[in-house]
């Protein structure tokens, strides 16, 4: 790959913010997400304002993966109930979806749901205060992919043939012809969206979770997660390698081998839903 190719990417990656596929509602949220003031009702208002994206926050909302008693019959109780920050991830998380589906990723979608679920009963079990925001980050985690597969198709061909042809995954043929990897992307993507800081590091740091300073447990679940979904052979995310297991996330996780079958067991009960979401 020439140095101007590499000057290329880049460039194209600072413009990104602009992305077509993102509705109206996504991107005026985003501009609001800096603000203290907003209010439940504010946000819900906004995002009822597209019915379809509503019901598909509101869907995932209801998903069993929460396991909420009682039903979540607005957004701005989703808010409430959720969390600000969960909500606006399951907008941009609805949003990314469809750019999947339109391109026929339905199996990174199956994937990214069994990070996100996965995540979740990791972050349950180790007391995580919001697990919510994990199973969020976990559904985010391979955003950088619909950029770098999607919006640039000259870029994911170069990358997928170099996969075929080598034994190196996914990410390293990114590197190797770029420079730049699908989290670079994905964490790019959640700071041009004022995505937290809990979200943004997994989705960063989720083949590298030892370099997240401020969400170190977070990132350490969505890369435990993005490993034992793949074990599981749920969804496939563009190869098929396992990818290395961190030593240090494993430890921070804190599971033992009970706990490890446990959480294995809920999670493929819980897979047996996810065609649910396709």
């Amino acid at each position: 790959m020439s140095p101007s190719a590499k000057v290329d990417l880049h460039r194209r990656i600072e413009q990104v913010g602009e992305l077509p596929t993102l509705p109206h509602v996504v991107q005026k949220l985003a501009s609001m997400i800096g603000r203290t003031n907003v209010s439940a009702e504010e946000i819900g208002t906004l995002i009822e304002k597209d019915q379809v994206l509503s019901a598909k926050v509101l869907r995932l909302a209801n998903s069993p993966f929460y396991g909420f008693p009682s039903r979540i019959a607005s957004v701005a109780h989703a808010v409430v109930v959720l969390g600000l920050n969960v909500v606006k991830g399951l907008t941009l998380c609805a949003t990314a979806f469809d750019m999947m589906k339109n391109a026929g990723m339905n199996e990174l979608w199956r994937h990214s749901l069994g990070v996100a679920i996965t995540a979740h009963i990791l972050g349950t079990k180790a007391a995580l205060k919001n697990p919510e925001e994990v199973f969020v980050a976990g559904l985010l985690h391979d955003i950088g992919k619909v950029v770098l597969y999607v919006k640039w198709p000259d870029v994911g061909r170069q990358i997928t043939a170099a996969t075929r042809k080598t034994s190196r995954s996914l990410i390293e043929n990114e590197q190797e012809l770029f420079e730049v990897t699908h989290a670079d992307v994905g964490g790019w993507l959640a700071t041009a969206w004022h995505l937290p800081t809990s979200l943004r590091e997994p989705i960063l740091y989720h083949h590298n979770p030892t370099a997240a300073l401020d969400a170190p447990l977070q990132a350490a679940i969505v890369h435990v997660a993005d490993v034992l979904v793949k074990g599981l052979a749920c969804g496939n995310p563009g190869d098929d390698l396992v990818p290395p297991l961190s030593r240090q996330a494993w430890d921070l996780v804190g599971l033992d081998a009970q706990s490890l079958a446990q959480c294995l067991a809920k999670a493929e009960e819980e897979f047996q839903t996810i065609d649910d979401y396709l």
